[in-house]
């Protein structure tokens, strides 16, 4: 009978410590499908919106680069800035968010995109145009895809539900028509992006080398006319900044923004090409 009982205690003991393994197992996979589930998203999605601030913060360090340079016209003067593409993932849980960073010198690839301005001086018709634009687009897990867009001197964020601009471009466009005219006075820049078409994705870090080549200022009083085309993919967002910044009426026909004005008293126009290239 003692034998028995010895056998029946060691049978006891071994349902005792299996029953513990598995209750310890739940709770660890409990625990787990806890992190998992609403630790990690949290986390993840806090990460994302830390990255999308900071590359808005990399873009206008870009947009000010050009604007420095633009303002002290120094040409054969390099300046570096740099984008960061991906978000920091979550060790042991979740990898990082990759982005895609490109570079168009012609927006879609069509020669007539961009912005081309056509005036007529003294009986000649002269032309004038800007072209290019960076783009900035997060692949993001749990935060709001977005993308960021340099063009013409202007930051666009763009978003499923719409755009808007973060930064403007020197534009202005001011009635200064008294009852019997309509006259108008025009400041703006173009800001011509050339250089070689480049589309990087992954979660590297890259850089972006802007140098001001070429740059043009002059003032023309007295125009007759003056037809302001801006071919773009956000024609809403400028559209809204024209309505909305200068005294002009912009017309929309699909991704195609136009100002037309007659009788400009006075156009001080700035011109500058900035070449770009892009390397990891």
């Amino acid at each position: 009978m003692s034998g028995l009982r010895r056998k029946m205690d060691s049978s006891e003991e071994g349902v005792a410590t299996t029953v513990g393994t598995i209750m310890a197992l739940l709770i660890f996979l409990s625990i787990l499908s806890l992190i998992t589930q609403q630790y990690v998203p949290v986390w993840m999605e806090d990460n994302e919106a830390y990255h999308m601030d900071e590359v808005k913060g990399q873009f206008a360090d870009l947009k000010n680069d050009v604007d420095n340079m633009v303002i002290m016209e120094r040409e054969d003067f390099p300046r570096y800035s740099s984008v960061n593409l991906g978000t920091a993932g979550v060790p042991l849980f979740a990898g990082s968010s990759p982005g895609r960073l490109t570079f168009s010198p012609r927006w879609g690839g069509d020669e007539d995109r961009g912005m081309s301005l056509e005036f007529v001086d003294d009986g000649d018709t002269i032309d004038f145009d800007a072209t290019g634009n960076i783009s900035y687009h997060a692949i993001n897990r749990e935060f709001e895809d977005q993308s960021l867009i340099y063009e013409q001197g202007a930051i666009i964020l763009a978003q499923r539900d719409g755009e808007i601009m973060r930064a403007k471009p020197h534009f202005s466009i001011t009635n200064v028509s008294d009852d019997a005219t309509s006259d108008y006075e025009v400041s703006m820049t173009m800001i011509h992006l050339r250089g070689s078409s480049s589309d990087l994705s992954g979660t590297s870090r890259v850089g972006i080398t802007t140098e001001l080549t070429n740059i043009f200022r002059n003032t023309f009083d007295d125009l007759e006319t003056m037809n302001l085309t801006l071919t773009t993919a956000y024609p809403e967002v400028w559209e809204n900044h024209f309505s909305e910044e200068t005294d002009a009426s912009p017309e929309v026909d699909g991704n195609t923004v136009k100002i037309e004005l007659a009788n400009v008293s006075e156009l001080e126009l700035t011109k500058v090409d900035v070449n770009v290239e892009i390397d990891r």
